[in-house]
């Protein structure tokens, strides 16, 4: 295969995964048909199913490269030299840019995520995992930097990712325009809550 036929293949398949993406986000799992998949990627049916196997597959797929995507971010701000809070500020304005950009992500998540298999939801939760132990790693910063209370880093890294990706997010970052408003508001919020700070 020649370097140009890789690019093409790989032009092809992001135009799949969007495609899917976007019904996804729009329709319920089972809603969405593979044709439909097709005709939105602009492909024939054929040239689907020799990218993917099946609608499930597609889906863990999206799902997979979006949990990935914010791992790969969150132990980027983590390694960085920077304060925690400086960090936890990051994070925070990275999610939300990132869902701002791509605000259906998390209709993807919550219209789909449950009818899926158990196999798959402890894939999911796995990756979930291994975010909350690299933002953990920040807390821990925090709490020897005498600049967050004591108390379970993990547990504390659990409820900040439980701000930053509830349902309501989206409601929150609809006028995309007060993106830093909605950045300063979320960052006081958490750090109001976790600070050691007398208030």
């Amino acid at each position: 295969m020649t370097v140009k036929e890789v690019f093409m293949a790989e032009d092809t398949k992001e135009k799949i995964l969007y495609s899917a993406f976007q019904l996804f986000s729009k329709n319920n799992y089972h809603a969405v048909s593979m044709t439909e998949i097709a005709n939105g990627a602009d492909i024939s049916k054929g040239t689907l199913y020799w990218y993917f196997d099946s609608k499930e597959e597609l889906f863990r797929e999206i799902a997979v490269n979006g949990m990935d995507y914010f791992y790969n971010l969150f132990k980027e701000i983590a390694e960085e030299n920077n304060s925690s809070e400086k960090k936890i500020r990051e994070l925070i304005k990275c999610v939300l840019e990132t869902l701002v950009e791509h605000l259906n992500m998390l209709d993807v998540f919550r219209n789909n995520i449950e009818l899926i298999s158990r196999d798959f939801k402890d894939t999911i939760e796995a990756k979930h995992q291994k975010n909350i132990e690299i933002v953990t790693k920040i807390i821990e910063q925090g709490i020897t930097e005498g600049l967050i209370k004591s108390g379970n880093p993990a547990d504390i890294s659990t409820m900040i990712l439980s701000v930053l990706f509830t349902p309501q997010t989206k409601e929150l970052l609809d006028n995309a325009e007060k993106v830093e408003r909605k950045i300063d508001f979320i960052h006081d919020f958490i750090m109001n809550g976790i600070s050691r700070k007398e208030l």
